[in-house]
C-alpha cells in the first residue's frame, strides 16, 4: 500500500471532492492547471481559446468526477479531456491563425539580458513557433506533451489512448518534420 501513495497523490482530494468539498477540487485544479493550459495553448496557439478550453476541461472533470478511475493518474485524465476538447475545436476551425501570436510577442514582459540577446532569442522563438505552426495538430500535440509537459511516452500513450511504441514513432516523425522545417527556414 505504501507503493500506491506516491503514484496517486490526488486520491484523497478526489474522494473529498466527490463528497462535495470545493477546496479539495480546487486543490486538484491547482495541481494540474499549468500543464492543462500549456497543452491547450500548444495545440491551439491562441491564449484566449486555451484558457477557455482549460476551464471547460476542469468543468467536465468536475461534472464527471464520479466516472474517474482512481487507478489512473488524475492529471493524465484531465489532460485527455483537454486534448479531446482541443481536437474538437481544431476540427471546427477552418484554418489555424498564427498572426495573432506575432502581435502578442512584443507586449509580453521579458527578462532579457541585452537587446541583442533578446532579439536573437525572439528570432529563434519565432522560427520555432513558425515551424511548429506548419506541423499537424497531432505532431504539435506529441511534441508539446513530451518536451513542454515533460511527459513520458507511457504517460502520453495513456493521454492519447494508444501504445507507447506508437508514441515513440510519432515523436520521431514529428521531430524529423520539425528538423526539416527548421533547416529550410535557416537560409532566409
Amino acid at each position: 500500500m505504501a507503493d500506491d501513495a506516491p503514484a496517486t497523490p490526488w486520491k484523497a482530494d478526489v474522494a473529498a471532492a466527490r463528497r462535495g468539498d470545493p477546496s479539495a477540487f480546487e486543490s486538484l485544479v491547482r495541481s494540474v492547471q499549468r500543464p492543462v493550459y500549456g497543452l491547450a495553448l500548444r495545440l491551439l496557439a491562441n491564449e484566449a481559446e486555451a484558457a477557455e478550453i482549460a476551464q471547460e476541461a476542469f468543468l467536465r472533470a468536475y461534472q464527471n468526477l464520479h466516472k474517474y478511475d482512481d487507478a489512473r493518474p488524475f492529471d493524465l485524465w484531465v489532460m485527455a479531456i483537454t486534448r479531446n476538447l482541443c481536437l474538437d475545436l481544431l476540427r471546427r476551425r477552418t484554418k489555424v491563425k498564427t498572426e495573432e501570436l506575432e502581435s502578442m510577442k512584443e507586449v509580453l514582459p521579458s527578462g532579457e539580458a541585452s537587446l541583442e540577446d533578446g532579439a536573437i532569442a525572439r528570432q529563434e522563438r519565432q522560427s520555432l513557433e513558425a515551424a511548429l505552426a506548419t506541423l499537424s495538430a497531432d505532431d504539435r500535440e506529441v511534441l508539446a506533451l513530451y518536451y513542454v509537459q515533460k511527459r513520458t511516452t507511457k504517460e502520453i500513450a495513456q493521454v492519447l489512448g494508444c501504445a507507447p511504441g506508437t508514441i515513440m514513432a510519432r515523436l520521431f516523425r514529428a521531430r524529423e518534420k520539425l528538423r526539416k522545417q527548421m533547416s529550410t527556414e535557416e537560409p532566409t
